[in-house]
This record gives C-alpha cells, sequence and structure tokens, in this order.
C-alpha cells in the first residue's frame, strides 16, 4: 500500500517517521513517500534540551538524551535553548555555556566574582558556598535555572537544585531546613515588577524584615551581612548589581512563606528529565540540527520524496516565523510535530479500517 504525504516538512515527515514505524511492527506492508525537495528543508539547530516523546521516537537528540529527553548539539560558543514544558510548545529560555550567564542575576554575580573590590568578591563566594552546602555545582548554567526558568520561583529552586545536584553528584542540605517557625500572617511575596533600585530602597526601610524573621538564627546574620554588603557595594556602582540581590529576594520571599519542614514543589516528569539532562546538554558540542535527523530517519525507514502526486495527503502547511529567532523556530517546529503525529494517527486508522 502506497501512501503519498504532502505539507511542511517537520509535520509531514514526523507522520512519515509515525506511519512506517507503525507499519514496520505490525508487519503492514506500506510505503510512504512525501511530496517536495529535502533539501529545502528548514534546519533546526542545537543546542537545545527538551522533554519531547514523539520527538525521541522519532530518533532526535539520542545520542546524548535518554527516554523522552531530547537533546540536539550545538557550537561550544553558542547558548543552550532550555524549556521544561512538555513538547516543547512553549516556556523557553536560555542557559549560557561559556560560565558567563545569560540572565542579568547570574552575569551580576560573575562580575563580582572577578570585581577588585575584596567585599564584592566574597558576596560571590558566599554565594557558591550556599550553592555548595545545597549539593549544588556553583556553576553560572544552574544560576540561570534559577533565576531564568519561566516557572513559578519555588518551583525554578527546585529545578536548580535538581539541575544543580546532578552536576555536583551531591545532596546537600534541605532548602527549607533554614527556616524557622512563628510568623503568624502570611505576607506577599515581592513584586517582580518591582525596580532593584525600589527593593533597596524597601530593605532600607525594614519593609523586608519578615524574610529575615523566617531565617534561623545559625546564619540569619550571616544573611544580615551579605545583604548590607551587597547595598553599600550597590551605592559605590550606581546600582549596577542589585539585579542579583533582587532575583534572590524573589525566591526568599516565597521560601519564607513555607512552613518549617516542609517541600519544594515537586516536578513532573519533563521538568525531571530536563534538569537532570542539563549537564550533558550543556557539553554536547557538535553540528546538531534535528529536522535534519529525522529526515535520516525517515530515509532509513524506507520513505523517499518525490516530485509529484495529484492525490497527495496534506499535512500541514505552516510556514516557518521569519526573523530567524532561535526560540521561535524551536517552538514552529515542535507544534509541527505534534500535528505530525495526530495527522498520523487518522491516517493509521483510514488505511487499517478504511471507510466502506
Amino acid at each position: 500500500m502506497d501512501v503519498t504525504l504532502t505539507g511542511n516538512s517537520p509535520s509531514t515527515v514526523t507522520a512519515g517517521i509515525m506511519l512506517l514505524t507503525r507499519a514496520r511492527q505490525l508487519g503492514f506492508p506500506l510505503t510512504v513517500s512525501i511530496v517536495g525537495d529535502a533539501k529545502t528543508v528548514t534546519a533546526i539547530r542545537g543546542p537545545a534540551v527538551i522533554y519531547a516523546p514523539v520527538l525521541a521516537s522519532c530518533g532526535v537528540g539520542r545520542e546524548h538524551g535518554s527516554g523522552a529527553t531530547v537533546v540536539v548539539p550545538g557550537p561550544p560558543g553558542e547558548s543552550l535553548l532550555v524549556t521544561v514544558a512538555p513538547h516543547g510548545v512553549g516556556g523557553w529560555f536560555v542557559v549560557d555555556r561559556t560560565g558567563h550567564g545569560a540572565h542579568p542575576a547570574t552575569r551580576a554575580y560573575t562580575r563580582m566574582s572577578v570585581d577588585p573590590r575584596v567585599p564584592a568578591r566574597k558576596l560571590a563566594k558566599d554565594l557558591r558556598r550556599t550553592l555548595e552546602s545545597l549539593g549544588m555545582a556553583p556553576e553560572a548554567a544552574v544560576l540561570d535555572v534559577l533565576f531564568g526558568a519561566p516557572v513559578p520561583p519555588l518551583l525554578r529552586l527546585a529545578l536548580a537544585l535538581r539541575a544543580g545536584r546532578a552536576m555536583s553528584g551531591g545532596r546537600g542540605e534541605s532548602v527549607t531546613r533554614f527556616l524557622v517557625g512563628g510568623m503568624e500572617t502570611t505576607r506577599d511575596p515581592i513584586d517582580p515588577t518591582m525596580t532593584p533600585t525600589a527593593l533597596a530602597e524597601a530593605i532600607q526601610r525594614g519593609d523586608l524584615q519578615w524574610i529575615l524573621d523566617r531565617i534561623t538564627p545559625a546564619i540569619r546574620d550571616r544573611v544580615d551581612e551579605w545583604v548590607s554588603t551587597a547595598l553599600t557595594l550597590a551605592a559605590e556602582d550606581d546600582g549596577r548589581d542589585l539585579v542579583l540581590l533582587h532575583a534572590l529576594a524573589d525566591i526568599a520571599g516565597h521560601l519564607a512563606q513555607l512552613p518549617v519542614h516542609s517541600i519544594l514543589p515537586p516536578l513532573g516528569a519533563a521538568e525531571d528529565s530536563v534538569a537532570f539532562a542539563l549537564r550533558d546538554a550543556l557539553r554536547a558540542d557538535g553540528d546538531g540540527d534535528a529536522n535534519g535527523q529525522m529526515l535520516q530517519v525517515f530515509r532509513f525507514l524506507g520513505g523517499r520524496f518525490v516530485d509529484a502526486e495529484p492525490h497527495a495527503v496534506l499535512v500541514s502547511d505552516a510556514l516557518p516565523p521569519e526573523g530567524g529567532d532561535p526560540i521561535a523556530l524551536w517552538q514552529w517546529f515542535c507544534g509541527e510535530v505534534r500535528i505530525g503525529r495526530k495527522r498520523a494517527d487518522a491516517l493509521w486508522e483510514d488505511l487499517v479500517d478504511p471507510a466502506q
């Protein structure tokens, strides 16, 4: 039996792979052709990491990924594209692979690490020690996850803990171990739209004293000293690195709402697998092309391209986004892959149980 598909390449190739795979598994005689030219297929470049069962089943990213986690390599100087949303249809953010950081707060930390002022370098050193005490690798990439993942703050913290511990191989202390009870009323977390300068003014007025009141006496003095030093240094450099204090205070404000000995939000399958795979994704160097890998699998399964076919079945005719934005391109690609899977399911039913 022959089937000819036409339309946009990612969805069409996905449908072709899934039809051929199912036919092979069941011993069903099937030949799949695609109208078009493989040379015109849009390249979907790495580095990227994503939880995408359909892409994984199509053979994408298997060299570095595992299970349904897809890792596409890329040039070592390029930032890693990451999403913890299943299937990659949204939630993308960037993790730097050069050690400098992609998020402004991470870059503030790396500046502090090499600052000529001794107190500034001590602030960075204290932050590294804090990460290590929690069992996390003190890497800029971990801070990019902590500050940049587009999920709620406590879930970002859980993601960073999972990623940082996977890199270091450690466990460390529970992050809620440093909380004490006694707060009688629930407070509003810090407004994420508040400017770093406004936050500094709020700290100096004592508006955020309730956060310090939740910290165990074992480390409270050190935290108080860290914040005081950060404010002093910010006054010397026009508030340049206040963005780091703002990012940490945002997370601390949500953490301070938790009861004593509580736990962070549990990670879902996509979040856990991507956080764990971050270690390998950061060093996945090479010339990766997710669309090119799918074409190879399609041809390996016996698929072919033809010039024309009057009765070809349309899968999708969506064009790739203009402008070359890599995140927009990946979102489009992942959306088209899901369309291809659904179209393959419908076509398979027509093949094995045609309408009478």
